[in-house]
């Protein structure tokens, strides 16, 4: 019973963790996407050419593309974590060779 706990709250605990690194994925795109965005107003003349916007754009396009390769690798890893640890509670449950207590169908 103690195993079916810990696996419990490490099933919660990985489940976080996964909503965290989607979310950092979706961040990653927003970056990526906003930092192409800028370096394409530059290139048409859409805003002042400056360097610093220039900058800007470069870390924010290349940072991006980082940041959501790194989570989407991460949430692939964890949730291969995730569902280790699921087959893992469902043999320990298993293990246990529960019986049912009448009034169940026959």
């Amino acid at each position: 019973m103690e195993e079916i706990e810990q696996l419990e709250a490490q099933i919660e605990a990985l489940q976080e963790a996964i909503r965290r690194s989607r979310r950092l994925v979706v961040v990653g795109r927003g970056c990526a996407s906003a930092g192409a965005a800028l370096l394409a107003c530059l290139m048409l003349g859409v805003l002042d050419f400056e360097p610093v916007r220039m900058i800007v754009g470069i870390v924010l396009g290349l940072g991006g593309l980082v940041l959501m390769g790194s989570s989407k690798s991460s949430t692939e890893e964890l949730e291969r974590s995730f569902k280790r640890a699921q087959e893992e509670r469902n043999a320990a449950i298993d293990a246990l060779e529960l019986i049912q207590l009448g009034g169940g169908p026959n």
